[in-house]
């Protein structure tokens, strides 16, 4: 490594004056991006591509961008190359870390300067030492302290909830905010494509966080705008779990578990792509992880158990035609459109089951059962599957 460069590097105090230095010897256009995805610097280039130009123009990089990052991390390498964004400019993504995640290095590939011909060592004291500086500078924005915030309650920082409540008060949290959970397991990318814009032009937003494969919007609307949001997330293969309020902050980084993983659970199932999180409040206990498959069984009815087990071994699909069936106060047409079947199809359905398992669909506390012992049967397949 040039160590002309480490003894100019004592000299530079900010991010700009690091990366400036650093772009007379790398001369691939980098940009720095915070946890949250917006950009802290950029070094300028006549020879970028449309998805790069976007990207600075807009202050912000792109959510779908960075989901495909995070998903060749997985495998927990120091950097990753991906061409699946453009494969004539492919981008190198460098993980910025210091005791938590705060931010990426990302270099783009030029004709001149391909990645073959980098000096890796160099990007790796070049990302250490952004490192440093976003750790001790305050270079956030007036807002992100209760970014900060939200993601210390994440991680369980705050061990008492007297810390809790003078953090609370401190940042002056809106203790009454609505909470939008996204997934980006799917997000597609195409271009001028940022979803935080976007969903800042629709939302009334506090905050932003990304974490895990997850953005947690945090926003003071009463009434979200059911249409439009949806809108977005077909646009963007996106699934979401509204949450209308967040009773106790304490507790918090165990309930956004249990909310991450009946989204993940939710959006395996493809019915829809906004759920709420009122709709699944009693079953939300069973996505801490708390209860083992046999224990999950316990809590399902034994008609729905041996619904389910037949509907394997005979290859039918009875369980869904209930589970439509019961979701839409036994609407026969609903589940028709849902299943894309004639509503003969599912009377017909619901005439067997009701013979074969002897089910009367006219005891309304009942059915309850049924459709709660459902839900946890869905969700018994699928972590038995995963």
């Amino acid at each position: 490594m040039n160590l002309d460069i480490l003894n100019e590097e004592e000299n530079c105090y900010s991010l700009k004056e690091l990366l400036d230095l650093y772009s007379k010897y790398v001369k691939n256009p980098m940009v720095v991006i915070n946890h949250n995805y917006e950009l802290l610097y950029y070094t300028k280039t006549t020879d970028a591509d449309n998805v790069y130009k976007e990207a600075t123009n807009a202050g912000v990089w792109s959510l779908e961008l960075i989901a495909i990052a995070n998903n060749a991390f997985k495998n927990e390498s120091e950097y990753v190359i991906l061409d699946s964004i453009n494969k004539n400019k492919r981008r190198l993504f460098y993980k910025i870390k210091h005791n938590t995640m705060l931010g990426y290095l990302v270099l783009l590939e030029e004709d001149d300067s391909t990645f073959d011909s980098l000096d890796y060592d160099l990007i790796r004291h070049l990302a250490n030492s952004i490192g440093k500086i976003l750790y001790l500078e305050d270079y956030k924005k007036n807002d992100a302290n209760i970014q900060s915030f939200y993601k210390a309650l994440l991680n369980a920082e705050y061990k008492t909830e007297d810390i809790l409540k003078t953090k609370i008060e401190e940042y002056k949290v809106n203790l009454n905010s609505s909470l939008l959970i996204i997934s980006l397991s799917h997000a597609s990318f195409t271009q001028n494509n940022y979803i935080k814009l976007k969903l800042e032009s629709i939302l009334s937003i506090n905050s932003v966080i990304a974490y895990d494969d997850n953005v947690l919007v945090f926003f003071s609307d009463d009434n979200i705008p059911t249409s439009k949001l949806t809108d977005l997330l077909i646009d963007n293969h996106l699934t979401a779990l509204y949450v209308k309020k967040i009773l106790d902050y304490f507790s918090f980084s165990l309930y956004y578990k249990a909310l991450a993983n009946l989204l993940s659970f939710l959006e395996a199932s493809k019915t829809n792509v906004l759920y709420y999180e009122l709709d699944y409040k009693m079953y939300l206990p069973f996505f801490t992880d708390k209860y083992s498959l046999n224990e999950i069984r316990n809590f399902i009815d034994l008609k729905i158990m041996e619904i389910y087990n037949d509907d394997i071994k005979n290859k039918t699909d009875n369980i869904n035609t209930l589970y439509y069936y019961l979701s839409y106060d036994k609407s026969l047409s609903t589940s028709a459109i849902k299943l894309f079947v004639h509503r003969n199809t599912v009377s017909y359905r619901l005439m067997k089951i009701s013979e074969t398992y002897n089910i009367n669909f006219n005891d309304l506390m009942q059915n309850k059962i049924y459709l709660h012992s459902i839900i946890l049967v869905k969700y018994y397949n699928y972590k038995l599957n995963k």
